[in-house]
């Protein structure tokens, strides 16, 4: 599906970057018609996207109505994201990794209790934190999709994690297709599946427009 970028409702916000530092979360509102990029800036860092309806938080970003309405776990060029009320929110145009998992949850504090680090928030805290510092309380966290994440599904259903892929600088790049406000964190990998050390920043952009890659 094409970039193109149009606007029905009227002019677009002016362009945003976020700075996300390691095992944290930021959230931005984006508008119909925007593109939002993720940036893994050191690399190997997975993020989790949850996304929220600004007009009615009760309808989210679902890895689950995605995973149906595409007939695929894989998360691939020009898949559309669904809502759970069964509306694509975002599309996906740019992906310089290609290792994305729509099947697990994020982490939160007490998992990573049990992981041995119980100082340390998870994914759940830092965004619900992010959300209300932007002034948004959703009724409820739903499950993310985790970017940068490299999980293999084998023919007998078993999931097994495996190195993550994402170099620096790799990144994905989403069309908007309904106003809303997106938190992304950092994920805590110090500990669990995927331990390879202390987690690192990522960055947040808005464009108005296709942006050029070098």
């Amino acid at each position: 599906m094409p970039l193109l970028m149009t606007n029905e409702t009227g002019d677009l916000p002016e362009e945003t970057t976020v700075e996300i530092p390691g095992n944290d979360a930021r959230a931005i509102f984006v508008s119909r018609g925007q593109l939002l990029s993720i940036t893994d800036i050191n690399g190997k860092q997975p993020a989790t996207l949850f996304a929220f309806l600004q007009s009615d938080l009760r309808e989210f970003l679902s890895p689950h109505h995605t995973r149906v309405f595409s007939n695929s776990f894989i998360l691939s060029l020009g898949m559309r994201l669904m809502t759970n009320h069964r509306r694509p929110i975002m599309v996906l145009g740019r992906d310089t990794v290609g290792t994305h998992d729509l099947l697990l949850p994020a982490t939160d504090k007490d998992y990573l209790s049990k992981q041995g680090s119980s100082k340390s928030n998870g994914c759940v805290e830092n965004a619900l934190a992010a959300l209300k510092d932007v002034g948004v309380s959703p009724p409820k966290l739903p499950d993310p999709v985790n970017l940068f994440l490299n999980v293999e599904l084998d023919e007998n259903g078993a999931l097994t994690p495996k190195k993550l892929k994402s170099k620096k600088g790799g990144q994905v790049l989403f069309r908007v297709l309904l106003d809303s406000v997106c938190v992304v964190s950092s994920v805590n990998k110090s500990v669990g599946l995927w331990s390879e050390g202390e987690s690192t920043p990522l960055r947040i952009n808005t464009f108005n427009f296709v942006p050029s890659f070098d």
